[in-house]
């Protein structure tokens, strides 16, 4: 009775991961149940001119810089952010054509940026939680070869088996704790999707 109840604990600590790297084996160490996108593609949602040109000049525009910082700080609504987009083209004249795609560049660059980091905590995130699995399953196999043992030692076998249920929450913690930190990239990807609509309606080829 009491083995059974030692590899139930051990089982229903490790199927979680087990069943994640199963499902997600093209990279096993993703945490989260969405497919793993690692980069974004520019392409996906900008049909406007290039904007390779700006990569590396947007942060020296006095203009666009603090712009973009500021619209892709998620705590700015972003219908505020949209709207502050259209406020910026607004002011603008001939050099519509060309602060709008750098605006673009801007905000590309710092939210790809932040969503890469993301993806990479979630990445270390899921290999901690392979090597905690794998510790849990060897930390229930020894306790099982202590209640098999000749003389076992009830008062050992107790407190290796409260271990055991301890360490079990904090893996089940650190896997419930993760859904939040697994939808981030979508929204930023939302968020992008949206500045970038929002910045390309302003372009001076749709009329405005």
């Amino acid at each position: 009775m009491r083995r059974a109840l030692i590899l139930g604990l051990a089982l229903a600590a490790l199927a979680p991961a087990l069943a994640a790297a199963a499902r997600y084996g093209v990279d096993p160490d993703w945490p989260c149940q969405s497919i793993k996108v690692a980069d974004l593609s520019l392409g996906t949602m900008w049909t406007g001119p290039p904007v390779d040109a700006y990569a590396q000049t947007w942060q020296q525009d006095p203009q666009v810089a603090p712009l973009a910082q500021r619209l892709v700080q998620r705590r700015l609504p972003v219908d505020e952010a949209t709207a502050e987009v259209k406020r910026f083209a607004a002011t603008l004249g001939a050099d519509r054509s060309v602060k709008l795609p750098m605006l673009m560049a801007a905000v590309f660059d710092l939210m790809d940026t932040e969503r890469r980091a993301v993806v990479d905590g979630l990445d270390r995130f899921g290999r901690r939680q392979k090597e905690l699995a794998a510790s849990l399953r060897a930390e229930a196999s020894g306790v099982n070869a202590e209640t098999t043992a000749p003389n076992a030692d009830a008062a050992k076998i107790s407190a290796a088996m409260q271990r055991l249920e301890w360490d079990r929450r904090v893996f089940d913690s650190r896997r419930q704790s993760i859904e939040y930190a697994c939808a981030v990239p979508s929204v930023i990807e939302q968020r992008l999707f949206a500045l970038a609509r929002a910045i390309q309606a302003e372009l001076p080829q749709t009329g405005k």
